[in-house]
């Protein structure tokens, strides 16, 4: 069912008469799903009440995705765009040296443009390495564009003990600096183990600042109470008596720890420059100090408390909390907010999600995305990384890659008098109604009774896949796209009819994975109409459209001319319309 479709939105090139070209993005909307409170299961073992002010958490069924790649952290910046780092599909995280074999570790960023999170342009700016050693991979965590300013922090992870993904959390290595927005950069001047706080994940020893992310206050930090950037991050205790490293690794842990600093090149990497909470006074005031030594958590629950953000909500005036409690293993994840009136707390709940995404992680709250009343803010998560036979998308709309969800944020009030059994009337009513809607699958569509040749396909595809009306494709439903054997630049694939068809549009739809992207290609039709098509929407869920007026066709050949990274380039989906 999450695989049928909606023609949402069409962006025409102008008028059309015939004989005339016009090409534009189509944009596809999956069933729909939403409305749909989340249930809250909170465990039993939670150590704080729950919050009388936000108590639940809607999904609206709208959301969007992009690229092929995770640990998406977006900072609004003073020009208004987004930067990010990126890392994993696009990157190649581990890339060993033939020379040395050193383990080395490629972490990208992007410009993201645009206000709409259904229609947001992504920049890739170039990849940067970087030393592992001596762990295995080293990770984007905390970014920040301040004042022009980029700073990018890594981290260190093993893969260790076996049966974990990436078990053992490691050292904040620090910051590599741009003062171009990501065009050049001034290396970390850190190494190796340690790195700015002096931690180590080796040899059973634990961290307490190994992944920190920068506190979301908004377009160029407007919204810090002190002018001040914060960072937060998941640790451990020492004398922590679960078993090491398994408890404490990317994505779980035990406690969440703040830290400040005034921002500039000079402070970024030097200890010495940063305060560390360190708890409350007897009038319940926070105290900041300069002694890493007596830091505390500001939050604290065994087990459950793995990667972590804090966004603040300036309508709401609230702090909000994402966490991903990944433990015992990485099959499923369990996602919950927190919200409270003051960076340090006391947090309380505002709703746990069983088995998010289902495996959903990098949660956060982009503060460019936060609706005037602060009730309505978009999700970015990434999911699905691991493959598992039992395992599923959910909430519909998730997949490996960058994922934004709209939510509504309810109140105590809100949540007592919610709607649960009209909206799913409603839902069921939409539902029936754009499945007959759907145009990939109506009668409208030419291409269902095509037959289809290719210059090659893949031994796992299949390239009748093209025309099954089901927009999708890796990781999780390939059996829904084309792949050619080994082909790029070159490849074609030809649908013909056995008698001709008037048709006037054709929907060209690339393979989801961001490393396989046409970007450019050429359609020839039957009556000898050579068009040249522009780059390809490396989404899936948006398409190119080609409109050329009403011709009589028996056949349409698509070749691709030109790619980005590619293997084995082909396309997820060929629609033809009278």
């Amino acid at each position: 069912m999450r695989h049928i479709f909606l023609f949402l939105l069409s962006l025409a090139a102008g008028n059309l008469l015939l004989g005339e070209v016009a090409q534009s993005v189509i944009r596809l909307e999956r069933q729909p799903w939403g409305p749909m409170l989340w249930p809250s299961n909170v465990p039993d073992d939670c150590p704080v009440e729950r919050s009388d002010e936000l108590a639940g958490v809607v999904f609206t069924g709208r959301s969007a995705d992009y690229t092929y790649a995770d640990t998406w952290y977006p900072s609004w910046a003073s020009d208004g765009n987004l930067y990010s780092p990126y890392t994993d599909g696009v990157s190649g995280v581990w890339a060993k040296s033939r020379s040395s074999r050193r383990k080395a570790s490629v972490t990208g960023h992007a410009k993201i443009e645009g206000s709409d999170p259904l229609d947001l342009k992504i920049t890739p700016l170039g990849v940067y390495p970087g030393s592992a050693e001596p762990y295995l991979g080293r990770y984007p965590s905390g970014s920040l564009v301040h004042d022009g300013i980029w700073y990018y922090g890594t981290y260190f992870l093993d893969q260790e003990p076996p049966g974990y993904n990436l078990g053992t959390l490691g050292s904040f290595v620090g910051f590599r600096i741009s003062h171009d927005y990501g065009k050049s950069w001034i290396d970390c001047p850190h190494s190796g183990d340690g790195g700015v706080f002096g931690e180590s994940g080796k040899d059973g020893g634990v961290v307490k600042i190994g992944a920190p992310h920068f506190v979301d206050f908004g377009k160029n930090m407007e919204h810090s109470p002190d002018g001040k950037a914060y960072l937060v991050g998941h640790g451990a205790m020492p004398d922590d008596p679960e078993p090491r490293p398994a408890n404490l690794s990317w994505i779980s842990g035990d406690q969440v720890y703040l830290i400040r600093v005034d921002p500039s090149p000079e402070t970024v990497n030097d200890k010495d420059s940063y305060e560390f909470f360190c708890g409350f006074d007897d009038r319940r005031q926070p105290i900041w100090c300069d002694d890493f030594e007596r830091i505390q958590p500001i939050f604290e629950w065994n087990n459950h408390c793995g990667c972590v953000t804090i966004t603040y909500n300036a309508a709401l005036q609230k702090y909000i909390m994402c966490i991903t409690d990944g433990w015992p293993t990485i099959k499923f994840m369990d996602t919950y907010f927190l919200e409270a009136d003051r960076i340090e707390g006391p947090w309380k709940m505002v709703a746990y999600l069983e088995s998010f995404g289902e495996q959903g992680y990098f949660v956060n709250i982009p503060t460019k995305f936060i609706g005037n009343d602060g009730r309505t803010c978009w999700l970015s998560y990434s999911g699905n990384f691991a493959t598992f036979e039992d395992l599923k998308v959910n909430p519909p709309g998730g997949r490996y890659g960058w994922i934004l969800q709209e939510i509504q944020l309810l109140s105590k009030q809100q949540l007592a008098d919610y709607p649960a059994e009209e909206n799913a009337k409603q839902l069921g009513e939409a539902t029936a109604r754009w499945e007959r809607e759907n145009p990939l699958t109506s009668t409208h569509n030419l291409a269902l009774r095509a037959n289809v040749v290719s210059s090659s396909t893949h031994p796992d595809y299949d390239h009748n896949a093209v025309i099954d009306g089901v927009v999708g494709g890796y990781p999780h439903s390939p059996e829904n796209e084309w792949a050619s054997d080994k082909q790029t630049a070159g490849a074609t694939i030809r649908l013909s009819w056995s008698e001709s068809v008037a048709a006037s549009k054709i929907w060209l739809f690339d393979r989801p994975s961001h490393n396989e992207h046409i970007l450019a290609g050429e359609l020839t039709l039957s009556d000898g109409t050579v068009i040249e098509v522009s780059e390809l929407p490396n989404s899936e869920y948006a398409g190119r459209e080609i409109a050329f007026g009403t011709k009589k066709l028996d056949w349409i050949e698509f070749e691709v001319q030109r790619v980005g990274r590619a293997t084995n380039i082909g396309l997820a989906e060929i629609a033809v319309f009278e």
